[in-house]
């Protein structure tokens, strides 16, 4: 989430025409990075409209909008709204746009064992679902274009840091991934793409990164970015983990490949979201754009376990 493209109030009510919703108040959102979203507060309820940012084509998109169809009854999700002609978007200003129903909650920000568990089992029923699925399209999630994308002369990070992530991408870079259990994957499983109410997750968030991809992937971003990120104590972190791998169990059993390829995909996950925030922040033009402040210095810390 962020704000790139911005609407009008005329913009906006002529999109929900489409909808026949009536807006009563709205406001832009500058949680997250990679997509344009607002609230909106209409007279028949609450809903966020999202505004794609990733290039793709409209038909890869959508790809997106059905599969969130698909699983609604298997995990909880945010969920799009049809058009008063049956579709799941429509074009604005060149835009794909869609709508989807409010979720009400706020994201995670302390973890613990009940949300580990939680969310364990929630992933472990969509991979399940999933296995053998198929959502091919661009991920913006790539550390090999970062990577070579990136003049780590600009990166204003210690020399060891350099030489450490210089390290991690050369281990992983032909490690081959693609022959591992795979099917549709979230990509971007962050906490605070996981909404809590009363204690318990209420929504699993923004699967604009989604696509067929190894299920190790997502739980190498928990592993990482719940457990790992918020320094715990050894024990703890073991802990954590085995209560998350568990819980996925439950509903997914992870193969003896998958579990001796975990580590070089924990290493290429905690890469890959690092580059991505240089990319975002240091490369990339941010003039304008109304987006939330995730600095690449809060996954540094992940370099010291690799």
């Amino acid at each position: 989430m962020a704000v790139y493209t911005k609407f009008s109030l005329e913009d906006i009510e002529d999109i929900l025409v489409n909808y026949r919703l009536t807006l009563r108040n709205y406001h832009m959102i500058k949680n997250g990075i990679l997509n344009t979203n607002y609230y909106l507060e209409c007279l028949e309820g609450r809903f966020i409209l999202r505004i794609f940012e990733g290039g793709r084509k409209f038909e890869e998109e959508e790809k997106e909008l059905e599969f969130l169809l698909n699983i609604k009854e298997i995990i909880p999700c945010c969920i799009p709204i049809k058009t008063i002609e049956n579709k799941n978007y429509i074009v604005k200003a060149n835009k794909m746009v869609a709508i989807f129903k409010f979720i009400e909650g706020e994201a995670i920000k302390i973890v613990n064992e009940k949300l580990l568990t939680e969310i364990g089992e929630y992933l472990g029923k969509l991979h399940r679902y999933s296995s053998g699925k198929l959502l091919i399209r661009k991920s913006r999630i790539d550390m090999e274009n970062y990577y070579n994308k990136i003049d780590f002369n600009f990166i204003p990070i210690s020399a060891m840091e350099k030489i450490k992530i210089r390290s991690l991408y050369e281990e992983v870079k032909h490690f081959d991934f693609s022959k591992l259990p795979g099917g549709i994957i979230h990509n971007d499983i962050f906490p605070d793409n996981v909404f809590i109410k009363n204690g318990s997750i209420v929504g699993i968030l923004d699967f604009n990164e989604s696509q067929t991809a190894p299920f190790i992937y997502d739980l190498a971003i928990v592993i990482n970015y719940w457990i790992r990120i918020n320094n715990f104590n050894k024990q703890t972190e073991e802990r954590y983990t085995e209560i998350f791998i568990n819980s996925y169990e439950k509903y997914r059993r992870l193969e003896l490949q998958e579990k001796r390829a975990l580590n070089k995909a924990l290493k290429k996950m905690a890469i890959t979201f690092i580059l991505l925030r240089f990319d975002k922040f240091i490369i990339q033009n941010l003039e304008g754009v109304l987006i939330e402040d995730k600095n690449y210095t809060q996954l540094l810390p992940l370099l010291k376990y690799y």
